[in-house]
């Protein structure tokens, strides 16, 4: 596994922190079916949102009404809301940034005006571009920075600008996190994808578990395999073998953001 795919998504958070990033109130409960994204910004309220969004250069190509945002020239679109200040942001973007959000771009993200919730179907590689696309609008009209509120992982917008427009990996890294139970380390945010997230034991490494994991998950994206119950995977012909086991997610609640109603593969030494 290359360095860049290690460095991207080798740290472990524990489930702690991953359930502290579910606390973030919204105003109405989200559904799970969805890419959620969530970016606090500098607009005013709605009606400040929509004059900043209406007369964006090129004037009159974005419009916002009731819970859509368009793109009246490409005839695309996105739901989204617009709710209050929150005043638990800044924490849920210092855990969701694991370290990687400057104090001074927390302080920055702490001063928002009101958060938007942008929400697009959970098929995130076909819709790359369109997410990338109304992200920037975002980022253009006064948004902070960005959190996958259906992981728990946030970036600022330069890291999100490099993720969406890279790689297939890249895109995995930005809407994907790994964290660390009791008994597992497993990954949050491949219903992203429209696909199960995975769960190692924890009797590995924290590093040997983020390459399984991640070359598991990456493997899964990119060449679609059709998989069943006991069949095996491993990283080379001379590594350690694992069984797979499709299960039920029972760590989150079907209306929370972070549910993967597509389950998980579990992996255990064959």
């Amino acid at each position: 596994m290359n360095t860049s795919r290690r460095s991207a998504l080798g740290v472990i958070t524990s489930s702690a922190t991953a359930f502290l990033l579910t606390e973030t109130p919204m105003a109405q409960p989200m559904p799970v079916t969805e890419a959620i994204f969530c970016i606090p910004g500098m607009w005013d309220g709605r009606s400040d949102f929509i004059r900043r969004v209406v007369t964006h250069e090129p004037k009159g190509r974005f419009m916002f009404a009731g819970m859509v945002l368009a793109d009246m020239q490409e005839k695309e679109h996105v739901g989204l809301e617009v709710h209050p200040r929150d005043p638990q942001i800044r924490r849920a973007f210092e855990l969701a940034g694991q370290g990687k959000l400057t104090e001074a771009a927390l302080a920055g993200i702490d001063r928002h005006a009101s958060v938007a919730y942008l929400r697009a179907p959970p098929r995130l590689l076909e819709e790359r571009a369109k997410v990338a696309k109304f992200t920037k609008l975002l980022e253009s009209v006064g948004g902070l920075a960005v959190k996958v509120e259906s992981a728990g992982v946030a970036h600022t917008w330069e890291r999100w600008s490099q993720l969406v427009s890279g790689t297939a990996f890249d895109l995995y890294a930005a809407v994907v996190t790994l964290v660390a139970d009791r008994d597992h380390y497993y990954s949050c945010g491949m219903h992203n994808f429209s696909l199960p997230d995975c769960e190692v034991p924890r009797t590995l490494s924290p590093d040997a578990a983020a390459e399984l994991m991640n070359r598991f998950n990456h493997w899964r994206l990119t060449e679609t395999p059709v998989l069943a119950d006991q069949h095996t995977f491993s990283l080379t012909s001379t590594a350690p073998r694992y069984r797979i086991q499709l299960e039920a997610d029972a760590r989150h609640a079907a209306d929370e953001p972070f549910f993967n109603p597509h389950g998980l593969w579990r992996l255990s030494v064959a």
